[in-house]
């Protein structure tokens, strides 16, 4: 629905077909909308998938995995622009259909503003969809070749935690309260996590997955250190999931914190999923930029080693 002559848009508005005209653009529009939420599915899928199936990236596509996330960061950021922009135009043809149900006399000027905004937002919607469609079919398979090494390991399904069963932490049951402690331990092969007791509730209220609180704990709060064994990448992953999980920030943010983190080598990508929000994390950075770790007071960090064994 375009018109390129001002002058002309007097003519425009009085077409007796016009409405008619508004309603079938109304259904192009709707499709748009359709068509770029399964396309924004899709990329939080790939985008999830990436979280999960991190750690078989090489250490050699370190850089690749930096670009192709940065990449898929913006083309999701292009999605919802997309559809925002399409809901904008949505929203601009059930005005102007409104406006002339009560007539067009009265409401020339406005039907005439409706018209002349959505021919710029229209053209820009088409040149947004342009630009993504170049661009996205190639961040896609940057991603399918930064998991070359293992091709099975990019299967677009979301992986359950299982659930571990393990008494050393603070049982929940008898002790509801918050667990201050980080344990990283060395001879169970095992992190614990420090939690806040209304977090447990939160979860156990929300979610049917676990039977009890204390499986809450076990299942999120106590970690194969294995989970860590590869540094850089893990670092990303817990940043991510600081955000998305326990901030409820959108993916864009988790990424650009997972980024942020993913090169920062005197890190321990542990202390990243020990901390509860994001202050926590800030506050720990802070210390260790000015090597003044022992200011750190949000959690204790405890650390169990193998005993030594002495030869005579």
């Amino acid at each position: 629905m375009f018109f390129y002559n001002f002058n002309e848009l007097d003519n425009f508005i009085n077409n007796d077909s016009l409405v008619t005209n508004l309603i079938q653009e109304k259904e192009v529009i709707k499709k748009i909308i359709d068509l770029y939420t399964s396309k924004k599915e899709t990329l939080l899928n790939i985008i999830s998938n990436i979280i999960t199936t991190s750690d078989s990236v090489a250490k050699n596509k370190l850089d690749t995995f930096y670009q192709t996330t940065s990449s898929l960061k913006k083309s999701y950021e292009d999605v919802l622009n997309i559809q925002n922009l399409a809901t904008k135009l949505d929203n601009n043809i059930n005005s102007t259909i409104g406006l002339y149900s009560t007539g067009i006399e009265n409401n020339n000027n406005e039907i005439k503003a409706n018209l002349i905004e959505y021919n710029k937002q229209k053209d820009d919607l088409l040149n947004k969809i342009l630009t993504f469609e170049k661009s996205n079919t190639t961040n896609i398979n940057s991603t399918v070749g930064l998991f070359s090494n293992n091709p099975n390991k990019l299967n677009y399904t979301n992986n359950k935690i299982s659930n571990i069963v393990d008494d050393k932490i603070v049982n929940v049951e008898t002790s509801p309260y918050d667990y201050n402690t980080l344990i990283i331990s060395e001879q169970n092969q095992k992190a614990y996590l420090p939690f806040f007791y209304s977090t447990i509730e939160n979860i156990y209220q929300k979610s049917n997955k676990y039977n009890t609180l204390q499986d809450i704990v076990n299942t999120l709060y106590v970690i194969p250190l294995s989970r860590f064994k590869n540094s850089t990448i893990s670092r990303f992953r817990e940043g991510f999931n600081l955000i998305k999980n326990k901030e409820n920030g959108s993916i864009t943010k988790a990424i650009d914190l997972g980024l942020e983190l993913l090169f920062k080598y005197e890190l321990n990508p542990i202390i990243i999923a020990a901390c509860r929000n994001l202050d926590e994390l800030d506050i720990y950075l802070n210390c260790l930029e000015e090597n003044e770790l022992d200011n750190f007071t949000c959690f204790e960090i405890k650390f169990e080693v193998m005993p030594k064994i002495i030869k005579k």
